[in-house]
């Protein structure tokens, strides 16, 4: 396909009777003519010289191989156009279209006409990634096109001069056709699917047979996750080895820590790879696909992390830790939430490259490890998804390290099971190392031990009035273990405001993760109008238990503080989400709001009712219960309908007081 000075693409026929062929909208630019070559055979065997074409188009014009075409119409939405041409040779064919969805891990095929090649008809060969929405499209002269379209992404080098391509499957059917590439993700080539050309076309859609699932892709997207989804900086990626044990990557993550983990999402038959389905990890844990986990050991030289989920998930299924280091030249699958898409959950497959001593850590000094060197598109920036072997075997974990195109680095089997081994101290050393480990462990485990009974023993004290007996347990516990934090909550909870700030200061520096401990110091926090601080604390308790009711209404006051109503209110709907039963207490917290408002605004009745309005909204928004949610929708409406501020106040105040 050439628009003349607009752009070359290429395009296949859809209907030899009508001589109809398909092309990307962006191919043939804002044209109403093109011309077309179709593929010219000389003694029996293709021409593929690019130059050749162009230098005999008279030839080929009279021979039927060079005709022109007229744009019928064409989509932004789906980046398609409709091409009728002047004539057809003899013999050609129309595609034919597959009734059954592909799966990530097909190998696919696209014919295509990069113009940095000298050669035309390349085919280009890769697996299908991902599947999905297009949710960003891409731009073409300042227009977004194929914005929200239906997509395949395929692990294809393609190049300008592709686009308008076929793309196979292995059986020969059209299941889309080649159009972008997303240069900020190594190979990742966008492909509308054969549904939206259909429906382009106006052809009925076939009856869809089920497809089987690629076995391995399959079992990579059942054995992997995203540790802490809600981190912008990486997009880390883990793997199921057992029921409740995430291996993943060291980066972003501390020993004792504790963390959000996303399941993947299954929508019918389909698995949901759009990220949009995995923003809200409130909306995740009411489906059952979020787990909280602590951070059992970390690695850096390795670049390995051990997280232990709270509870597993029948539909995860752990993936088997390989027997033997591959060798180079084997082959390589991977699952990861590569940058620059809006997927996540997306194949690549490869192979391995070499095995060698690579240091992961930062350093000069950096110990070197195990490694394999991978030929697969691996980002730095998406780390901590698994690498298995043709059987479905683990065999790394794809490590942070940058690297050059096509490369990617993981820790061998050897030295994963030497990192277990030392991570999992409650079962039998299987190393000396392991041995090691667990002998070391052991005062450090005790002291934390008997400080934690010291730490609640204090709490027993203080309830009952022993201040005195209750400091000194606390004291005692805190020189065991100067993290304990049922010792520096009691202190904080026996201490005046200023005082019990400073000390879970101490509390959240020196310990790890402590839920109560981050809700206390943002209740003080919010006391002495520290609305910041109170924020950064009860975020990162929604970051790992997005469904905590009191952190959420604690939101809602830290945001109250800041002057961002919008964002209170939302935090009071996403409250009542989580636990309907918060609806009275959510009704008091609104209306202690609003009561603050009438003092500081007493003429005002207008700005006390608006605030009513946004928070009833969110709440009505993120009720779960539909006698709620019919009132609070019944209660809205009479407010709007109120002849006056003063009327609609009086309403919502009523309303918001009869909610239970």
């Amino acid at each position: 396909m050439r628009a003349e000075n607009d752009g070359a693409g290429s395009g296949f026929v859809v209907d030899v009777q009508k001589r109809l062929l398909v092309t990307c909208r962006h191919v043939v630019a804002d044209r109403k003519k093109v011309d077309v070559f179709l593929p010219w055979y000389r003694d029996g065997e293709l021409v593929t010289d690019r130059r050749e074409y162009l230098r005999n188009r008279p030839a080929l014009r009279e021979r039927g191989l060079f005709v022109s075409g007229t744009v019928l119409k064409a989509s932004d939405e789906l980046d398609l156009a409709l091409v009728e041409l002047e004539s057809l040779p003899p013999g050609t064919k129309a595609v034919t279209f597959s009734t059954q969805p592909p799966q990530p891990g097909d190998l696919l095929r696209v014919i295509g006409h990069r113009l940095d090649l000298d050669t035309a008809w390349n085919m280009t060969t890769g697996p299908l990634r991902v599947c999905g929405t297009l949710t960003d499209g891409y731009f073409w002269r300042g227009k977004k096109l194929a914005l929200g379209a239906n997509a395949i992404i395929a692990q294809f080098p393609i190049e300008e001069g592709d686009s308008g391509g076929p793309v196979f499957n292995a059986a020969g059917e059209v299941v889309g056709m080649d159009c972008a590439l997303r240069r900020s993700c190594p190979l990742a080539a966008i492909v509308i699917s054969a549904t939206d050309i259909r429906a382009f076309l106006n052809k009925p859609p076939d009856p869809v047979k089920v497809a089987e699932p690629a076995s391995i892709a399959e079992a990579l997207i059942r054995a992997t996750v995203w540790v802490r989804p809600t981190a912008t900086d990486v997009h880390v990626a883990g793997v199921l080895i057992e029921k409740d044990l995430v291996l993943t990557c060291a980066r972003g993550l501390t020993a004792t820590d504790r963390v959000g983990v996303a399941l993947p999402l299954r929508d019918g038959d389909r698995w949901v790879s759009e990220r949009s389905a995995y923003r809200d990890p409130l909306a995740l844990h009411l489906r059952a696909a979020w787990r909280s986990g602590r951070v059992l050991a970390c690695d850096s030289a390795r670049d390995l992390a051990l997280i232990r989920l709270d509870s597993g998930s029948d539909q995860m299924k752990p993936l088997p830790l390989a027997t033997n280091v591959p060798n180079p030249g084997d082959a390589l699958h991977a699952m990861s939430h590569p940058g620059g898409l809006e997927f996540a959950w997306v194949y690549a497959n490869g192979s391995v490259r070499q095995r060698g001593r690579v240091a992961f850590d930062v350093g000069d000094k950096a110990p070197a490890v195990n490694a394999l060197v991978g030929q697969l598109p691996a980002q730095g920036g998406s780390p901590g998804g698994p690498l298995v072997n043709a059987r479905g075997e683990l065999v790394g974990v794809l490590a942070t390290r940058e690297s050059a195109q096509q490369v990617g680095y993981a820790a061998t089997t050897d030295e994963i099971r030497a990192f277990l081994d030392t991570a999992l101290r409650d079962r039998p050393a299987r190393t000396l190392a392991g041995l090691i480990a667990r002998i070391e462990a052991i005062p450090v485990q005790q002291a934390r031990l008997l400080a934690r009974g010291l730490g609640r023993r204090a709490e027993q004290h203080r309830v009952a009035g022993r201040f005195a007996e209750a400091k000194r347990d606390c004291d005692d516990a805190v020189a065991l273990d100067v993290g304990c934090g049922d010792a520096h909550l009691n202190r904080a909870l026996m201490f005046e405001p200023d005082a019990a700030l400073a000390e879970l200061d101490v509390a959240i520096e020196k310990g790890p993760f402590h839920r109560d401990i981050l809700v206390r110091r943002a209740a003080l926090a919010v006391a002495v109008k520290d609305f910041r601080k109170a924020r950064g604390d009860l975020d990162r308790v929604l970051d790992v238990y997005p469904a905590d009711t009191e952190a959420r209404e604690g939101l809602a006051r830290a945001f109250l503080g800041l002057g961002d109503d919008m964002k209170a209110a939302a935090a009071l709907g996403d409250a009542v989400r989580a636990d309907s039963g918060r609806l009275k207490a959510v009704a008091k917290l609104m209306t202690e709001h609003a009561d603050a408002l009438e003092q500081k605004f007493p003429d005002s009745p207008g700005i006390v009712s608006e605030w009513f309005v946004k928070a009833l909204a969110a709440t009505e928004k993120g009720t779960r219960d539909p006698k709620a949610k019919a009132a609070l929708a019944e209660l809205l409406k009479s407010a709007s309908a109120a002849k006056d501020d003063l009327m609609r106040l009086k309403l919502l105040r009523d309303g918001a007081a009869a909610l239970k």
